[in-house]
């Protein structure tokens, strides 16, 4: 099973780390308990962690294992995991373990390219854009850029401005869209000196949305899925039956003084893409 991560890291108590584990079993995953010493003993399998760290979590990303953070920790210890390059965090009520997803959303044909020069940054966005179900390519450099650019598909680019030379690659991305065309979202410090000369640089013709640095996760998690513009966005898909049900009357609102038997319509609302939600809220704490 292609899961969405390969390392569990929890601190939680026994019965709370108990239910995690079943509900990977139970989800077709193997789990193994593991320290940050024998880890390395245990292949084709999700590493459980009782005691995380982000030493820990660094060595799993270097070795290309995805952690995931399970359960509450506090804001400086999500700041150190962050730092780490942990692009997931489930903090819910485990009544909603139902809510904890463990693969990707299903293929959407669709293709990201991410330069942003920032390491941590660009796995992050990798991370949420193959969660929900696109295929992404990072580039850590302008040249590697166009090439990928040149000889590959390319349906949306992320870029940030603030960390590219503008002047060289303007021209080229220029060149580019008018051939192979393309959708680009521009990150931007909208605070930062000069921004009007970088404008006239042509980063606004290159991307359609420019986002200012600080607001960037909170507009792209919005973001989806991926639909048209719409005035009103309807976030429930409502239903209706019609029922025979029994009604009753109360004196001083419990005690029951009569009842009938009456037809009446029910109308009921669930919430759409639910299982699209749930991988979102995997990311919010980047916020």
């Amino acid at each position: 099973m292609d899961s969405l991560f390969g390392a569990v890291l929890t601190q939680l108590p026994e019965l709370e780390k108990n239910l995690i584990i079943s509900w990977l079993q139970v989800n077709g995953l193997v789990v193994k308990e593991c320290t940050s010493k024998n880890w390395k003993d245990f292949p084709d399998c999700v590493r459980l962690f009782s005691k995380p760290s982000p030493e820990l979590a660094k060595e799993l990303l270097d070795w290309s294992i995805e952690p995931i953070l399970c359960g509450k920790f506090t804001n400086e210890e999500k700041e150190k995991f962050k730092a780490a390059g942990v692009s997931t965090l489930w903090e819910k009520s485990f009544s909603n373990i139902h809510t904890f997803s463990i693969i990707p959303l299903p293929d959407k044909k669709l293709t990201w390219v991410v330069c942003t020069k920032n390491p941590i940054l660009d796995h992050n966005i990798s991370m949420f854009l193959k969660t929900m179900g696109f295929l992404v390519y990072t580039e850590g450099n302008s040249e590697f850029l166009i090439k990928r650019l040149l000889v590959g598909p390319c349906h949306f680019l992320i870029l940030d401005w603030d960390q590219i030379d503008a002047k060289i690659l303007v021209p080229h991305l220029q060149k580019i869209k008018g051939e192979k065309p393309f959708l680009s979202i521009g990150i931007k410090d909208f605070n930062k000196e000069h921004l009007y000369r970088d404008l006239k640089m042509g980063i606004s013709g290159i991307s359609e949305v420019l986002i200012d640095n600080q607001d960037f996760w909170k507009v792209l998690l919005e973001s989806f899925p991926l639909t048209a513009n719409l005035d009103v966005e309807k976030s429930w898909s409502e239903s209706a039956k019609t029922v025979s049900k029994l009604t009753f009357s109360f004196q001083e609102k419990h005690i029951p003084v009569s009842m009938k038997q009456v037809d009446t319509t029910i109308i009921s609302a669930l919430p759409l893409h639910q299982e699209l939600k749930h991988r979102i809220d995997l990311f919010r704490w980047l916020v």
